[in-house]
């Protein structure tokens, strides 16, 4: 058992088998559900592994396997200074049973969106404040 983490707790965590666990598509995993997801979206995810993080988009997914592209665009240099080759594709062939944790992202939000989220969240403390006795 994890250190704060206790035995009746709700939480749940995947953790890979490296004995290859079988990804049926009559009853896939979360892990293969949410990379399917990301798959037909064109979602970025984020992947760990043993000693190693990446990130990518998946261009494709079956049973074993999992393949992520991730271009990387050079940053910090002027127009004129750019290097021959300012983009770089990387693509990455990840054994799905080595991952041990992937993260995407639920929800996006726009510059204005997020400042009336804040707002929002703002003025219900304020108004939880204004209620306590």
């Amino acid at each position: 058992m994890k250190e704060g983490i206790r035995k009746d707790s709700p939480r749940q965590e995947y953790s890979a088998n490296p004995r290859a666990t079988t990804y049926s598509s009559s009853n896939p995993s979360r892990l293969y559900q949410r990379l399917e997801e990301a798959l037909h979206s064109g979602s970025e995810v984020w992947f760990r592994m043993p000693g190693t993080r990446l990130v990518g988009i998946p261009i494709f997914l079956d049973a074993e396997y999992v393949e992520v592209v991730d271009v990387d665009v050079s940053e910090g240099f002027e127009d004129d200074d750019l290097p021959d080759d300012p983009y770089q594709r990387t693509v990455w062939l990840i054994r799905l049973g080595e991952i041990t944790a992937i993260s995407y992202a639920t929800d996006r939000w726009s510059k204005e969106r997020f400042e009336r989220l804040l707002e929002e969240s703002q003025q219900g403390s304020a108004d939880a404040t204004d209620e306590s006795p």
